[in-house]
């Protein structure tokens, strides 16, 4: 012991005062004992589930799970993501499933991808919230290792034992310290200080052997070196957001490797500290221009939300309107997923303001859909009854009257909306059978009668050349007489093809015109006559009894009119206060009185020659 001793005096003449240790307050302040954890941890994949459909998102995030530790798997956005998807995918099942016609009533979706995913959410919090307690447990216990460690460094400077059983006893702790684990970060800072004090104290009571000593101080001066070279290449790596995480761990080592020979110690810091500044800056740099990506990008989807809003507000009218609304949104959300990341302050307001937009148009989109469902039914149930009508009058020989009914239901068909796509070309074959029946049947019975007609015109023709070859004598009477027999042999011969009848009527009418206008008649008379032939034209009309009722209420509405201006004429007369200057308009009140009573006369007559048809 004496021999040691004596040695170990000779070695203390020989050895420099031991340098200080660098401290925590060397250190960047951006740095911790959280970022000290390995860079060679597997980094996990960045998965868009936006792009996923509901099975999809399921079996990623399991894969995840089982891949990964639970701390590097964020779910932050998740749950909104998945709704949105399971939305939509219940959307277009819904669609698919009433495109037939199928009440949306009868709808059941069956998916179960939605309890899977929160099974997993549940188990993922979980191992999380177990992790964070085993930890945080594990930290706790280092934290126990080292404070011993600690007490076994003090306890060094006490024992005589031999130098080179304290010395290997000293590097012994120091290999304890650096394998244990990490301590919670509120203790880091002080347990370094206090280690490295008791180190400096070790150093500085046994006095270790210059040689030992240097040696010790130059594998030390060595690791910080290749420190530096690792961190200076950090500088040129391309990805600068993981060289920033590989320069925390990098500090982490710098902590724990010991002193270095006091000349050293501001270059090497120095020629660290560089290379961090460096890096830093870059990193400074690559976050302001992403920051400003990401204003950029925020305009972008502004303005998405803004063109969302307008689609969600919009009024729709009928499918073809609302599939254009909704292809716009579905673009408008392809757009969104290309638009870039914004602002982390801002991504929860942003997403939640496009999706209020998309949710307000779906759900509007489908209650347009719900009540389209319920007037389809209606308008089934409408059409169903103008089948029953047209079905109860297909048979019918009425054809005037049955033609005017079925044209009117044709007509109130085409106001009816559409009918559910299941039953609309079933009931549609119903109605136009009920319709054909009628018009296929009105069709065959007029095919007969058409040569008849046919005949008919022969004989109309034949009878109007006689008319035209006919001569009045000095006989007024026999004229008239014989006038009248050729409109009652004209209303005789029958119906002629529809599209020469007003043509050979107004030709007829002409001829006995004419023989009327050339005979020695008063006016009187001869309208009158004329007035006769014309209306006993319409014996052969198929409306004759509509056409005489609306002429008839023409004649009376003048007649009424002539009454009403002769009676206030005949009262205006007896206002009229005799005078020179008042009996020139009292003689012409009075001519027009009369010439109203002649019309008055002659309108009635007709209404008495209209009354004889009935």
């Amino acid at each position: 012991m004496e021999q040691d001793n004596t040695l170990l005096n000779e070695e203390l003449n020989n050895t420099s005062e031991v340098p200080a240790n660098e401290t925590e307050s060397n250190v960047p302040e951006q740095l911790s004992s959280e970022t000290a954890e390995s860079p060679d941890k597997p980094e996990i994949p960045n998965v868009d589930f936006t792009l996923l459909s509901t099975q999809e998102i399921v079996s990623e995030l399991q894969k995840l799970i089982e891949q990964y530790a639970p701390g590097q798997i964020k779910t932050d956005h998740l749950p909104d993501i998945f709704e949105k998807q399971y939305q939509k995918e219940f959307d277009q099942a819904l669609a698919d499933f009433t495109a037939d016609g199928t009440p949306a009533t009868d709808f059941k979706y069956k998916n179960d991808a939605k309890e899977k995913f929160y099974n997993l959410c549940k188990s993922l919090k979980d191992k999380k919230v177990a992790m964070a307690k085993q930890t945080e447990a594990e930290r706790e216990k280092n934290l126990e290792i080292k404070l011993q460690l600690i007490e076994e460094l003090k306890e060094l400077v006490q024992k005589e034992e031999a130098l080179n059983k304290t010395f290997q006893e000293f590097k012994d702790i120091q290999e304890r310290w650096r394998n244990t684990g990490l301590v919670p970060q509120g203790q880091v800072n002080n347990l370094l200080e206090t280690y490295h004090h008791h180190v400096e104290n070790f150093y500085n009571y046994i006095k270790i052997n210059k040689e030992l000593r240097d040696l010790d101080l130059k594998k030390n001066l060595d690791a910080k070196i290749k420190l530096c070279e690792e961190a200076e290449q950090l500088i040129e790596k391309n990805d600068i957001n993981e060289a920033f995480k590989q320069l925390q761990f990098l500090h982490a080592q710098w902590k724990e490797i010991g002193p270095i020979p006091k000349e050293q110690q501001e270059p090497i810091w120095e020629r660290f500290k560089a290379a961090t500044g460096k890096i830093n800056e870059s990193y400074h740099n690559f976050f302001e221009t992403l920051k400003q990506e990401q204003e950029n990008n925020l305009k972008v989807k502004e303005e998405i939300c803004e063109k969302a809003a307008v689609i969600a507000a919009a009024e729709y009218n009928g499918i073809a309107e609302w599939n254009n609304g909704a292809k716009a949104l579905l673009d408008l959300q392809e757009e969104w997923k290309h638009s870039g990341t914004v602002p982390q302050k801002e991504r929860n307001r942003i997403f939640k303001t496009f999706r209020a937009s998309c949710d307000e148009f779906f759900n509007r989109k489908r209650e347009f859909y719900k009540q389209m469902l319920v007037d389809q039914e209606k308008n089934l149930e409408l059409k169903i009854k103008l089948c029953e009508k047209v079905e109860a009058i297909q048979d019918s020989t009425e054809w005037k009257t049955t033609t005017d009914r079925i044209i009117s239901y044709q007509k109130e068909w085409k106001k009816i909306g559409p009918a559910p796509r299941k039953y609309s070309n079933k009931v549609w074959m119903r109605f136009r059978a009920a319709c054909d029946t009628f018009f296929n049947n009105k069709k065959a019975h007029f095919k007969d009668i058409d040569s008849e007609q046919e005949k008919n015109m022969e004989l109309k023709k034949a009878l109007l050349e006689e008319v035209k070859q006919f001569t009045l004598s000095e006989n007024t009477e026999a004229n008239i007489q014989k006038l009248k027999d050729f409109q009652t042999r004209w209303n005789e011969i029958g119906y002629v093809p529809i599209k020469f009848k007003d043509s050979l009527q107004d030709e007829f009418r002409n001829a006995i015109n004419t023989y009327f206008d050339k005979m020695n008649l008063d006016e009187f008379d001869k309208n009158l006559e004329k007035y006769r032939a014309k209306i006993n034209a319409l014996d052969t009309d198929e409306n004759k009894e509509f056409k005489i009722i609306n002429e008839r209420e023409k004649l009376v509405i003048k007649i009424r009119q002539l009454e009403t201006d002769i009676n206030t004429w005949e009262n205006n007369i007896g206002f009229i206060a005799k005078s020179n200057k008042s009996e020139g308009l009292i003689r012409e009140l009075k001519n027009k009185i009369e010439k109203t009573k002649q019309r008055l006369a002659l309108l009635q007559e007709k209404l008495k020659a209209l009354d004889t048809l009935i």
